[in-house]
């Protein structure tokens, strides 16, 4: 009996097709609409086209890295594929697959994503020559703005009469400083000849204190062209342009801002713009069908560029360096990797028009040229080019284990406690250049 049965069970899974049907790839991801997009329409797709079930557990975003770190370091096996964040990628090092032969197995084009993008979620420096993780979600700030006031007669007239050179979307820090101030106005001003019922603020960002300001001063910091630390683990953030790019921010934050920027974090505030209360803005691509929002007073009236520069920066950028967030995924070593590959092939690049359309996550060529997605909103053939040009100027993070303590930590402690005023810059920047020579000895990088 027992030879009949298998023989039986074997003949039906060849007859349905499914001999795949054992294989189960679990996948521990970040909340966002990349996330949504995998467990609602392409885990579901492959499962019904390959008979391989994926399932997606979305964790917490303040449990993600260390409950991931505890399962690979035991060695559990609990899950295939991992969220990957450039700067956390010295946890995971010793527990995660070199993809450059899989990859090269099923084809995935590697070329089709922009150099920096490769360079940051990719590769990491702990891992030299290797491909570590694939983006899925590579996410760096622009500026917005309210093409509407920008254009208007008045508001030219106006802005030319007081600075003496024509109204524009500023394209250095310096010119955004100027056009920030002429546009933040009271309750019953006018711009662009309507009333305003509400006081308008000329740019804002997220300013609460911690990540909220960090993420939105170290694309003025990184603009400036520090990087943090040279190839000798020397800390180059001693250079006076770290203490001016620090009082220009704060000046800037305290004066065109609203005050309730202070507690936002990300994406937090751009409610702000949608309203018509900002007339600029820093903002993520995850917030672009906030400020388009049709029932907004900002939809189709919104200009896309990247960030401006920094006006003797030293390192001769031409626009601004954003900060490149988001993440992608890395490959656990585990018996199911050359089918998580497999997997990840078919639905990043196989099915790339489709990833972008579900998961609104843009990065590959295809995302900035193919037909359908510019079409797919009315205000893709504005924000998709602008977006692209933002993704080739990103800085890219070290990939050594330390970054989060002395390059992102560095930034949270030193902008937060120099805009509340605890610290003069002066103050911060040296504590900040002491404690990073410090890590790099206990780490062992210097003597």
């Amino acid at each position: 009996m027992r030879s009949m049965f298998a023989i039986a069970l074997g003949g039906a899974l060849l007859a349905g097709g499914h001999a795949q049907a054992q294989t189960t790839l679990r996948w521990a991801l970040h909340p966002g609409s990349e996330a949504d997009a995998v467990i609602n329409y392409f885990a579901p797709k492959y499962e019904a086209e390959t008979g391989v079930r994926v399932v997606g557990e979305i964790l917490p975003p303040d449990q993600l890295r260390d409950r991931m770190a505890i399962e690979a370091i035991g060695g559990t096996g609990r899950w295939d594929l991992g969220y990957h964040s450039p700067g956390w990628f010295g946890t995971f090092q010793d527990h995660v697959i070199d993809l450059t032969p899989l990859l090269e197995k099923y084809g995935f084009d590697v070329s089709a994503y922009p150099d920096l993008v490769v360079e940051s979620h990719m590769r990491s420096e702990a891992r030299p020559g290797e491909l570590i993780a694939l983006p899925t979600s590579p996410a760096a700030p622009m500026l917005i703005a309210r093409q509407d006031f920008f254009e208007h007669s008045d508001e030219q007239a106006a802005f030319r009469e007081r600075f003496g050179r024509d109204l524009a979307i500023p394209a250095t820090w310096a010119e955004l400083r100027e056009v920030a101030e002429f546009f933040t106005r009271p309750a019953g001003a006018t711009v662009a000849g309507e009333t305003l019922a509400q006081p308008l603020y000329g740019w804002a960002d997220a300013l609460g204190s911690g990540s909220g300001i960090a993420r939105s001063y170290i694309v003025v910091l990184y603009s400036t062209g520090l990087k943090g630390w040279d190839e000798n683990f020397e800390p180059d953030l001693g250079h006076p342009i770290l203490v001016e790019s620090a009082n220009y921010f704060i000046d800037l934050s305290k004066t065109a801002a609203p005050r309730e920027a202070q507690s936002w974090a990300f994406l937090e505030g751009l409610e702000f713009f949608r309203d018509g209360r900002l007339a600029m803005a820093t903002m993520w691509p995850q917030g672009v069908a906030t400020v388009e929002d049709p029932s907004g007073q900002a939809a189709g009236k919104v200009a896309y560029q990247p960030l401006p520069k920094w006006e003797g920066n030293i390192a001769g950028f031409e626009q601004g360096v954003p900060f490149l967030g988001g993440g992608g995924v890395f490959v656990f070593d585990t018996p199911n990797a050359d089918e998580a590959v497999k997997f990840l092939t078919w639905m990043l690049q196989e099915n790339e028009v489709e990833w972008a359309r579900q998961s609104n996550q843009f990065s590959r060529a295809a995302h900035f040229t193919n037909p359908e997605l510019q079409q797919m909103q009315p205000y893709f053939d504005k924000f998709l080019p602008a977006y692209q040009q933002t993704l080739e100027a990103v800085f890219v993070r070290q990939g050594i284990p330390e970054y989060g303590s002395v390059m992102w930590q560095g930034t949270v402690d030193f902008i937060t406690d120099t805009f509340s005023g605890d610290l003069t810059p002066e103050q911060a920047q040296t504590r900040w250049v002491d404690d990073m020579k410090r890590a790099f000895r206990r780490a062992g990088y210097v003597q």
